[in-house]
């Protein structure tokens, strides 16, 4: 089989016509497949491999994930299992929805993003439907489903980022309170909760998660700290809890690009073009 050639393509390769843009809807098409059928494939290797109990895949898989260079490819296992997240999302999509072609379309091709799509769809089957057609919100945990509000794009869109989704189930696991006004008088210092800056360590070779902490680990007690606050000061007419969180996902996303592989390389042949 000869060499595939890696140069930019000139002459009537590249003049705009018909061929041009049926060649280039056919690359998109084909790359939008092999991604789904690649999310599919992960999933079925983890329902194969993973034991449900204790949620830990077999000796045999960690084996040959190590052994058969698969860690080049997909990265450390929580990396693997973000694909196989993907897949899950795809199979609902592709099976239990009205209209799988269409809404399949609506679907991101960014593993990130396919990911915190598969936490809205454990959340809820009825709210993963909704967000396929609006952006819901809520005041509170307690909402019932016809208080939602309801605005349009959808949140699940091709263009949806992982950052932008992170935030909005971040928030509508935790709504925030209300505005504060400006006569609100709790503005005494009162208790300051830092959180390790290892929480933005990412290996720069690997783009793999380093350090001691994780956003799961932050939001996980984010949650609790929230849920303590409601339970003990009902009212808040004494104590308020205020949050940086957004800015906390907005720097750990920034610095996980920054190291981002694929990110490098694009950036790389970027350079190699320019200068040539």
């Amino acid at each position: 089989m000869p060499k595939q050639s890696y140069r930019i393509p000139t002459g009537n390769r590249v003049t705009i016509s018909k061929n041009l843009e049926q060649e280039i809807k056919k690359r998109f098409e084909n790359d939008r497949e092999n991604r789904f059928q690649l999310f599919l494939l992960s999933s079925g290797i983890r329902n194969k491999y993973l034991n449900k109990k204790s949620n830990k895949y077999s000796d045999e898989f960690l084996k040959w994930y190590k052994t058969s260079g698969m860690v080049d490819l997909f990265g450390l296992i929580p990396n693997f299992t973000k694909y196989s997240s993907s897949g899950d999302v795809i199979h609902y999509v592709g099976n239990h929805t009205s209209d799988p072609e269409k809404y399949l379309k609506k679907l991101p091709l960014s593993v990130g993003s396919l990911y915190e799509i598969s936490m809205i769809l454990k959340m809820s089957k009825d709210l993963f439907k909704v967000c396929l057609h609006f952006t819901p919100t809520r005041k509170s945990v307690d909402d019932p489903k016809h208080e939602w509000v309801t605005k349009r794009p959808s949140l699940i869109n091709k263009n949806s980022s992982e950052l932008k989704i992170r935030i909005w189930r971040r928030k509508w696991e935790n709504p925030p309170p209300p505005k504060v006004k400006r006569t609100d008088k709790r503005t005494l210092p009162f208790v300051t909760i830092t959180c390790s800056g290892e929480l933005f360590d990412f290996d720069k070779k690997t783009g793999d998660k380093t350090g001691v902490l994780d956003l799961d680990e932050v939001e996980s007690f984010f949650t609790k700290l929230t849920k303590f606050f409601k339970k003990e000061a009902p009212d808040k007419l004494q104590f308020r809890l205020d949050d940086h969180m957004e800015n906390l996902t907005e720097g750990y996303y920034k610095r996980k690009e920054r190291v981002d592989p694929g990110n490098k390389v694009n950036k790389k042949s970027k350079t190699v073009q320019r200068y040539k």
